[in-house]
């Protein structure tokens, strides 16, 4: 059957027009439940442990994390699950932070430091949460924009070619100074911002596609189509996480065949890269210091997440909560696993002798094919500066579109329709995403800006639209970001440590009393201005301190900072900084703080009133015993809290054993 649109057949998009009917009537009836503000940013709180679960899932797993696994594995190996498994030992702690997070009884994580702290804070965090939404908003698109244009085999981008749209751009760049300005002195390079013009690219379009659709069921029916919507898409992607896997190792003989092809690029099958397999690839070497900082920085960031709160708190009590947070994750560290031996599988396919690339009879493929082997095999280091730059770009390009290039080369032929499928799950995965993020963000705006800065009194309608349209605002700033991204492995550093810096202030704000409005501000100051600076003045760094060289790496003409050690001091500038203003400074009142804390004592009832977010609700009063010293206050363990806390570990190391274990049989 010809291609009748785009590179896809007529099955395809009838798949394709089924999902979309689908999502709309969900948006629609969604928008049909809408009465106040409860009901738009935290779905009435009416949700069971299944949707709860898949809400969780949904919400935090995009096909950004699928095509960066599979991109990190062609570039690193096995090694590339931990850009995923990093999250992996942060999720046990998801069995205990959830139920302090519902029993906030917030709204948005802006309530909690308004409560906890000050109304400034608030605002404070509304305005980062807005910038972590948009963060992860870019990322998701980005790289799910990067995955279309590939499962149409390029015809995106011919297309993008044939309109020649161009746009501005904007970048930050070294720049050295003329040379008549030097006067005898070393030249040293200015960061400057760079301006320009470009022509739009395929991707672009394929993004601009995929923001009409959330935005249109989201803005409609805020979280709760979200959660409903994300119960679907749920589903749909791990049909998309596991739907190419059989088909790709039927190519290279089945399970069971991949280890023959180890030789393709030698310790592919390394769990971690070591120093000399990292810089073959020009990457750093994920070593147990790089998973355990970056972990770390994963878990300092993640309850500040803005639709972390809603992930927690729009059930009906803790339980469904914390069920949700922490099963609906481990649900996508499974996913991560065929995700990663999807991405060996590639290796192996695109690598080897049968390789698509040499069996299309385009000149452009056999090419491409023979720069990716000489990339793999070690003769990298022997071509010239041009040739090694000229290669790498290449290969950026081709991983960061691997798994739809997969798909396209294989789902055709297999039956029609498979593609529109695939594509159908992809978009289900990066909806899930952007709708949830976009929604929560607009809350923050809307209820800790707009309502309470700028026109407080309203109807509730009022600010249900004030909402929507905030939600608009926040995703077309998510599309300017995601075109300064170079690839989609640096898109997803930049989702881990952006929520860090604040989120040292709300970990520590929920167990240790001392913890003040003056230690958010300095903390979250330090932590972003250590990030900045070592990511932008490493090379001005290196020159002050030149005994702290191990912790650089050289690309390019200059050098960077390792990212475990960018953590290091991101998370060590604001912990010490923090800290210290916490002990320096005045103490907030107990008046201010005991009604706080007295909230993380009263387990959430079914029939429980609150009348405002983060109340004691009028008709609950129970209260838990809590342990305190120091300062430092936590509930007093539980046998449901110790024992699924446990078993949550014991499934960390169960998915790591059987991993390594897969690897060494397939």
């Amino acid at each position: 059957m010809p291609d009748v649109l785009l590179g896809m057949h007529t099955f395809d998009w009838i798949v394709l027009a089924i999902y979309f009917v689908v999502i709309l009537v969900v948006g629609l009836w969604s928008a049909s439940k809408v009465t106040d503000a409860a009901d738009f940013f935290m779905g009435g709180r009416r949700f069971g442990k299944i949707f709860m679960m898949f809400f969780a899932f949904g919400s935090g797993t995009s096909s950004d994390q699928a095509i960066t696994v599979v991109a990190g594995t062609w570039r690193m190996g096995l090694a590339g699950i931990w850009w995923q498994f990093l999250y992996l030992p942060a999720t046990p702690f998801y069995w205990l932070i959830a139920p302090l997070l519902r029993r906030i009884r917030a709204l948005t994580t802006a309530d909690f430091f308004g409560t906890r702290f000050s109304p400034a804070t608030a605002v404070l965090y509304s305005f980062y949460g807005m910038l972590i939404s948009i963060v992860f908003i870019a990322g998701a698109l980005f790289s799910s924009g990067k995955m279309i244009n590939a499962l149409t085999g390029n015809a995106v981008d011919r297309m993008a070619q044939e309109i020649n749209l161009q746009v501005p751009t904007m970048s930050f760049v070294n720049v050295a100074p003329p040379a008549e300005d030097l006067e005898g002195k070393p030249a040293k390079p200015k960061l400057t911002i760079a301006t320009g013009w470009r022509q739009l690219e395929g991707y672009e379009y394929a993004i601009l596609a995929m923001t009409v659709l959330f935005v249109t069921y989201g803005a409609a029916g805020g979280l709760g189509a979200a959660i409903i919507t994300d119960f679907i898409q749920g589903v749909l992607t791990i049909a998309f996480s596991i739907l190419l896997l059989p088909f790709i190792f039927h190519q290279i003989g089945g399970f069971g065949a991949l280890q023959k092809y180890e030789e393709l690029k030698p310790g592919m099958f390394n769990f971690v890269a070591d120093a000399e397999f990292a810089e073959r690839f020009s990457r750093e070497p994920i070593t147990i210091f790089y998973v355990c900082m970056l972990s770390l920085t994963a878990l300092a960031g993640i309850i500040v997440q803005p639709h972390i709160m809603g992930v927690c708190g729009a059930g009906k009590t803790e339980y469904e909560g914390r069920f949700g947070f922490t099963v609906g994750n481990f649900l996508k560290r499974f996913c991560t696993v065929a995700w990663t031996f999807t991405g060996l599988a590639c290796v192996a396919w695109y690598l080897g002798t049968s390789s698509p690339l040499l069996e299309s009879g385009d000149p452009a493929d056999q090419a491409l094919h023979e720069s990716l082997n000489v990339k793999a095999n070690g003769d990298f280091e022997s071509l010239s500066a041009e040739q090694q730059e000229e290669i790498n770009d290449a290969e950026k390009k081709f991983s960061d579109e691997l798994f739809g290039r997969a798909a396209y080369d294989i789902l055709p032929t297999i039956a029609p329709g498979l593609v529109g499928l695939l594509l159908a799950s992809l978009l289900a995965a990066v909806m899930s995403t952007c709708d949830a993020q976009m929604v929560v963000s607009s809350g923050l705006f809307t209820e800790n800006v707009y309502k309470r800065l700028i026109a407080p009194g309203r109807s509730e309608q009022h600010y249900v639209w004030v909402g929507r349209f905030a939600g608009v605002g926040i995703v077309v700033a998510a599309l300017i970001l995601q075109a300064t991204f170079t690839d989609v492995i640096h898109a997803m550093k930049v989702i881990i440590k952006t929520p860090a810096a604040i989120g040292i202030s709300m970990w520590i704000g929920i167990f240790w009393r001392r913890w003040n409005t003056k230690a958010v501000w300095t903390a979250t100051a330090a932590a972003g201005l250590a990030w900045f600076v070592v990511g932008y003045y490493p090379n001005e760094i290196l020159e002050q301190f030149p005994a702290l060289a191990s912790m650089f790496r050289s690309e390019g003409d200059g050098f960077v900072m390792l990212d475990a050690w960018q953590s290091v001091c991101y998370l060590g500038a604001g912990l010490v900084v923090g800290v210290s203003t916490a002990l320096l400074t005045r103490p907030q009142s107990a008046a201010q703080l005991d009604p706080f804390f007295t909230l993380l004592r009263t387990p959430v009832m079914p029939d429980e009133t609150v009348s405002e977010p983060c109340t004691v609700p009028a008709n609950n009063p129970h209260r838990e015993e809590v342990i305190e010293f120091a300062g430092f206050q936590f509930n007093k363990p539980t046998r449901l809290g110790i024992g699924g806390f446990l078993i949550a570990w014991m499934l960390v190391f169960a998915i790591v054993a059987v991993t390594k274990m897969l690897s060494l049989v397939v």
